[in-house]
């Protein structure tokens, strides 16, 4: 009865879509007509659009044109005024220039022009003349500035040298020994000479006499010891000796040391048994010869007697004392002449300087004459040209009036032609605009239809499309329905197949079963009786099913939705399975964890507290993971990574032995050349050490200074300087005065040039503050260094200029003008000799 009513409801759906057939070709044949009319429509809605933009653009155009007509006649006509105007002011402006005449001043600025100008260049002839006098006199007051320089120099430098003379001089006659001194002041004997300035030696026998007389080179002249008894008592422990320099005479023998020799007689007797020879060995074969207490002496200090023989030392600091005594007369000579020669060149430089007054104040009258004239030749000059430039710039302004009026005139003759031609334009674009204005309403009213045929096939197209679309959804619908039904009978086909397949197999097994008919036929009668009762239940059952069939419909479909319901439990089901297979593994993988902990779990359970819950374990399993997912995801490579690092970590340790060793080798090395450097260090210090000791009494004239460690280590330590110049305690460098810092640095400096000596010394203003006599001494232990080191110096003064070999400079011989001088002082010499 089922597949019956599906094949009935089959058969009334196709039923239904083939009559649905032409209506929907009806439709879509009344929506394509529908859409062509609405095609059509809006084409001719587009070739109106195209009128009307072309309507407009003419329109915009013709407006466009009018409004430029109307504002290039409005400008022209402006213009045109303008030009009008301009012309009339032109016109007035030229009569104005004609009715002008020339002034006649121009003959009278001329002549005093010309008697201005002959006056200012006679004033200039004078001022010529008067700049050459006074430039003669200044290159007379340099000349004299420069000779008085030179004779400064040349005393400064001789002054110099007897002071550094007199110093090694003092040093060596013991005159800087301040208990000395200090005694002999107290005895009034301080002015007294030494020996060694009271002899006059012969040359070449200098030597001889200081080996002979040695320590009484420093003895004092006195009138008479036996005065000074007194003061000798008061001596202490000062080391003295003293000479009576009498006038008496003393007989000397022609080959002794004292005929070369004229000074006191005490100094004459003491030579007088010391033979001279000419050589060592004549002085050895003279010593057989010798009488007891007589001895032979050579000029180059060579003392034999008769047992013994002594060799002079050239270290000796008495060494050439006699040379020295000579050679300190000698300068104090000299720098006598060279100061009466600084006093002539400074009155010589002071007549030039009057002259050269006088010159300039006649200089400074004839200047202002001269720009007085020039003033007032200015003046003229500035009057006639004023005059000439108004005569010439009237005739340039005439001409270019009268250009200009032509211009303007030309420019008007243009300007009423434009004129006229935009009159023109200006009709033309307004017959334009008329002839616009006439062909509007026929357009607007083309437009009117145009948009009403257009709305009518709009509504048209869309009312078919509709009538189509519901149409082709319900034949859809059909369709679909159709599918559904055919699928409900072949699941209905299937179903009887199935069921009389089953009913074969039951008539077979009754068709063997003979054992339980016999039984059964024996109810049989049994149940005939109630046969009639059942047909009768069956009938009734019968009255029944027709009713149950009628229900059958609404069951199938609840039991299609059952069928929905039981899908949706079956997918629940088989989620609770999955979930539960889930929650068997990860019993299982929990198991397997807390077997691979190798705990018993009895033991756990009954380790833990009463207090556990399972609430509060779970949350701190939550934190737990928490911490976990925050150190992040488990590596898999780590096996290949620990392998990695492991390889790297026995690189590593390779080489760190390799820097271990190394290391090692490294330290035993520093300790080899801290000992090195140790040893160079302390070497280098010594000799520095001894070059500061040996050179700061030279640019002091005395006193001492040494180098000592501020600290035990030679490497860590720091380095003083201490130093105690004549008649100073022993103090720092730091305590010391400018010029006393710059000459003890000098002293260091040079002491470690003279260790490492460099290519060349640069000193800047190093003798800035240094009196005359320091910088004296300085002058000459540079001048000695100068043979291993070439010297660079930056200076101001004169005395340590004139060391140099090369002077560079800047002067100004002009006020304001600074110029570069290069001096080649041995070609400026030879220059001078020629």
């Amino acid at each position: 009865m089922q597949i019956e009513r599906d094949e009935r409801e089959l058969v009334a759906i196709r039923e239904e879509l083939t009559r649905l057939a032409p209506e929907i070709e009806r439709a879509q044949l009344t929506e394509r007509e529908a859409v062509f009319a609405l095609d059509t429509a809006e084409k001719t809605q587009a070739d109106w659009q195209r009128q009307w933009e072309s309507f407009n653009q003419e329109l915009g155009t013709a407006n466009q044109t009018v409004q430029v007509e109307r504002a290039r006649i409005e400008q022209l006509e402006n213009q045109l005024r303008r030009l009008r105007a301009q012309r009339d002011r032109l016109s007035n402006e030229l009569d104005e220039l004609r009715r002008q005449e020339v002034q006649g001043q121009l003959f009278e600025l001329g002549e005093r022009e010309s008697q201005a100008r002959a006056a200012s260049d006679g004033l200039a002839r004078n001022l010529t003349a008067a700049l050459d006098e006074v430039q003669r006199l200044r290159a007379a007051q340099l000349s004299a500035e420069e000779q008085l320089e030179t004779a400064r120099g040349e005393r400064e430098r001789s002054r110099a040298e007897v002071m550094s003379v007199e110093a090694l001089q003092r040093a060596a006659l013991g005159q800087a020994d301040a208990k000395s001194t200090e005694w002999l002041a107290s005895a009034g004997i301080s002015s007294k000479k030494r020996v060694a300035e009271s002899l006059s030696v012969e040359r070449g026998y200098e030597r001889a006499v200081e080996m002979v007389l040695g320590d009484y080179l420093e003895a004092v002249c006195v009138d008479g010891i036996d005065a000074l008894v007194d003061a000798l008592s008061r001596a202490g422990d000062s080391s003295l000796a003293l000479i009576e320099a009498t006038d008496e005479d003393f007989v000397v023998t022609a080959d002794r040391l004292s005929s070369k020799v004229r000074g006191p007689s005490a100094v004459l007797e003491a030579l007088n048994p010391v033979r001279v020879a000419g050589s060592l060995a004549e002085a050895l074969a003279a010593r057989r010869l010798l009488a007891p207490g007589e001895s032979v002496i050579t000029t180059s200090g060579e003392w034999v007697g008769r047992g013994w023989l002594r060799i002079a030392r050239s270290a000796d600091e008495r060494a050439g004392v006699l040379e020295r005594e000579q050679r300190l007369k000698s300068l104090r000579s000299g720098f006598g002449t060279a100061e009466d020669r600084v006093k002539a060149c400074e009155i010589s430089l002071q007549s030039t300087r009057t002259s050269l007054g006088v010159a300039e104040v006649g200089l400074h009258d004839i200047q202002g004459q001269i720009q007085r004239a020039h003033r007032e030749h200015a003046d003229l000059l500035g009057q006639l040209e004023a005059s000439r430039a108004r005569v010439q710039e009237s005739t340039l302004r005439r001409e270019r009036l009268e250009v200009e009026a032509a211009e303007v005139a030309r420019e008007i003759g243009v300007t009423e032609d434009a004129l006229a031609r935009a009159g023109i334009e200006l009709e033309r674009g307004l017959g334009r605009l008329q002839e616009l204005d006439i062909k509007r309403p026929s357009l607007e009213a083309s437009r009117d239809a145009t948009r009403e045929a257009l709305s009518a096939a709009r509504a048209t197209a869309q009312s078919a499309q509709l009538g189509a679309r519901d149409l082709l959804v319900r034949a859809e619908g059909r369709r679909t329905a159709s599918a559904g039904v055919e699928v409900a009978l072949g699941r209905a086909g299937e179903q009887r197949t199935q069921l009389l397949e089953s009913a074969n197999t039951l008539e077979g097994e009754l068709a063997g079963g003979e054992a339980p008919i016999l039984e059964l036929e024996s109810a049989l009668e049994g149940l005939l009786s109630r046969r009639l009762e059942v047909e009768a239940e069956l009938a009734q059952s019968r009255r029944a099913l027709d009713e149950a069939d009628a229900e059958l419909r609404a069951l199938e479909e609840r039991r299609q939705s059952a069928e929905l319901r039981v899908n949706e439990a079956r997918e629940a089901m088989e989620a609770a399975r999955l979930a539960a297979q889930e929650t068997r593994v990860r019993r299982e993988t929990i198991a397997e964890q807390f077997a691979a902990t190798q705990f018993d779990l009895a033991e756990v359970q009954g380790a833990l507290p009463e207090s556990a819950e399972v609430a509060i374990c779970e949350g701190t399993l939550l934190e737990t993971r928490t911490d976990i997912e925050k150190l992040g995801q488990v590596n898999l490579a780590a096996i290949d990574e620990l392998k990695e690092n492991s390889e790297r970590k026995e690189y590593l340790d390779r080489q760190y032995a390799d820097l271990t060793s190394a290391l090692t080798t490294l330290e035993e090395a520093m300790r080899k050349i801290d000992g090195e450097t140790r040893s160079r260090f302390d070497d280098t210090f010594n000799r520095i050490n001894a070059g500061l000791q040996e050179k700061f009494p030279r640019l002091f004239g005395g006193g001492h200074a040494y180098l000592e460690l501020a600290g035990d280590d030679p490497l860590t330590a720091g380095v003083a300087i201490m130093a105690r110049p004549p008649g100073k305690r022993n103090v720092t460098i730091s305590q010391l005065s400018g010029g006393e810092k710059a000459l003890t640095a000098v002293a260091l400096v040079f002491s470690i040039f003279d260790l490492n000596p460099a290519p060349f010394c640069l000193l800047d203003e190093v003798d800035a503050p240094l009196d005359e006599n320091n910088v004296g001494r300085f002058c000459d232990i540079v001048r000695e260094m100068a043979s291993r080191v070439q010297f660079i110096f930056i200076t101001h003064n004169k005395v340590t200029m004139e060391l140099a070999s090369q002077l560079l400079g800047v002067t100004m011989n002009e006020p304001g003008v600074s110029r570069l001088v290069a001096v080649d002082v041995d070609e400026a010499v030879r220059l001078a000799a020629s």
